[in-house]
């Protein structure tokens, strides 16, 4: 996020900058949620994918934020993932 403030414009306007938000909030609850082998933690890890996904897809339309489009995915990945085995 400081990154787009430094770089302003596009990369500050308010729905871009509140998916980002969003995206760093929601991976942070999802991981404190699986430190403590909370029994929600399959459902935050699918909303933690799908607002990575989004957050990814937001800054692929923003554009000169490959890096971070990038964390995203590979987030939601590593996201499905957690709930693919919790389910087994």
């Amino acid at each position: 996020m400081n990154d787009c403030l430094e770089m302003g414009g596009k990369h500050v306007a308010p729905e871009h900058f509140r998916v980002m938000m969003d995206c760093a909030q929601i991976c942070e609850m999802s991981a404190k949620f699986m430190l403590s082998s909370s029994r929600f933690s399959n459902r935050t890890c699918e909303v933690c994918a799908e607002i990575c996904e989004a957050c990814a897809m937001e800054c692929d339309s923003v554009g000169d934020m490959e890096e971070c489009a990038s964390t995203c995915r590979e987030c939601a990945d590593s996201c499905k993932q957690m709930v693919g085995m919790s389910m087994h």
